[in-house]
């Protein structure tokens, strides 16, 4: 009797032994589990680091060229119409993995764009970018980061140039290593080396190509709670690209030097609300021709507000300074267009953007932009001085976005565009409508 009570006493310690060892098994699988997780949403990319994503965008533009109602366009485009319907595809192919302290990201894209009455705009585009986050130590950090883009000049800032209505691709390279290093307690330093450059596949004397090469350093008050702020100074040399230059006759030059101070703060307010505002003095000088030189302030305010879980509001400012060269003869009397001289554009644009989440895969959102811009610089003789150009700009959007599900998406916008001007022959209004598919996978 004692030997099989003991017996079963053995039984009951190994089911208990084995109940611990499945119980551990588990508990283990689950932690695993867990970290798992944990590392997948730290670490992008962590089980499938590629995503591929293919866009279609159908769009009706009324008018392609941003042509005023007062000028012919049959002239200009060769047709009386000035609408379009435009389709646009895109795949692009999207990389983000973390390895350690390190995480890279990459993406290349192929967008195809295609008008059915001004089929001459036609193009393919091959865009690519990819950023470095990188870390030596945890004190000492920052970002590599690079972007190639192809897309159509702006119409709208090539209005009543003799190729306002060519096709005119923009291609854009930017470069950029910038670094934190984290002292003790709340201080930083930054600092960064960038190179921006850009060029028109036509001549576009008034925007030109641009290279320039910049470094900037600085310092950063940061505190746990997510506030900062940050002073820093950014020293560039550039150079125009895509013309003679320089020329005598217009005052085209062919180098200039960008100094510019600015001071950054970031402050999340409460849980709700959060300011970003930048303020700085940008001074671009001319190797050359001194009457090309321009500076000013240059700045931006933005606030944004959770109203509540679902609605958000964000409310914003800014300026900007940016080459705009003209000779006193580019437009021609004739044309219809006022002429004008000009060296740079001030640019002051408010904005204000409202956004609804009405559900887990429905989102309405609103944006209207005010912009007053400012054709400043003139370069000719006060007996002969052409009218300053001063242009407003409205433009309102509504959009309508649906997650159907995690892969899929549609969206559908309305914009509308209405500029103004003090001189004959730059305002213009313009209606558009889109549809665009997602598929992600």
């Amino acid at each position: 009797m004692k030997s099989r009570v003991k017996h079963s006493f053995w039984w009951l310690r190994l089911i208990a032994l084995l109940s611990l060892l499945l119980g551990m098994q588990q508990a283990t699988a689950q932690q695993n589990t867990q970290t798992l997780s944990q590392q997948a949403a730290a670490q992008p990319g962590f089980f499938n680091p590629f995503r591929v994503v293919l866009d279609s965008n159908l769009q009706f533009d009324s008018n392609v060229f941003r042509l005023a109602s007062s000028i012919d366009p049959v002239p200009r485009i060769g047709q009386s119409t000035l609408s379009d319907r435009i389709i646009i595809s895109s795949a692009t192919l999207r990389f983000d993995k973390s390895y350690g302290l390190q995480r890279i990201e990459g993406n290349v894209g192929v967008v195809d764009n295609r008008y059915n009455n001004f089929s001459f705009l036609d193009f393919t585009a091959l865009n690519y970018g990819g950023a470095w986050h990188w870390k030596v130590t945890p004190k000492l950090h920052g970002n590599l980061t690079g972007n190639h883009n192809e897309a159509l000049n702006n119409f709208a800032n090539m209005t009543g140039f003799a190729n306002s209505t060519n096709k005119n691709l923009r291609i854009s390279d930017v470069v950029r290593l910038d670094g934190v290093y984290e002292l003790d307690g709340s201080w930083r330093i930054v600092g960064g080396l960038i190179h921006n450059s850009f060029k028109n596949d036509r001549l576009f004397l008034q925007d030109t190509g641009q290279k320039i090469q910049s470094a900037e350093g600085g310092i950063r008050y940061e505190l746990p709670s997510g506030s900062s702020l940050t002073y820093k100074f950014r020293g560039g040399w550039g150079e125009f690209i895509g013309g003679s230059r320089p020329n005598i006759d217009s005052l085209f030059d062919n180098k200039f030097t960008e100094n510019e101070h600015q001071v950054h703060l970031v402050w999340p307010v409460s849980g709700k609300t959060s300011i970003d505002a930048r303020a700085g003095h940008l001074q671009r000088n001319h190797e050359h021709y001194a009457q090309r030189d321009f500076s000013g302030f240059v700045g931006n305010f933005n606030f944004n507000w959770a109203m509540t879980g679902k609605t958000k509001l964000t409310a914003s400012w800014d300026r900007t300074l940016r080459n705009f060269q003209t000779a006193k003869d580019a437009l021609a009397p004739s044309s219809g267009y006022q002429q004008f001289a000009t060296s740079y554009m001030e640019t002051d644009r408010f904005s204000i953007g409202p956004a609804w989440q009405i559900d887990d895969k429905v989102a309405l959102r609103m944006r209207y932009d005010y912009s007053m811009m400012d054709f400043l610089g003139g370069v000719t003789d006060s007996a002969t001085a052409l009218d300053q150009r001063s242009d407003k700009m409205h433009s309102g959007m509504i959009a309508l976005d649906w997650q159907l599900h995690k892969a899929f998406s549609l969206n559908a916008m309305l914009n509308h565009d209405r500029r103004s001007s003090n001189l004959n022959g730059f305002g213009f209004h313009r209606s558009a409508a889109s549809v665009t598919a997602r598929i992600t996978f």
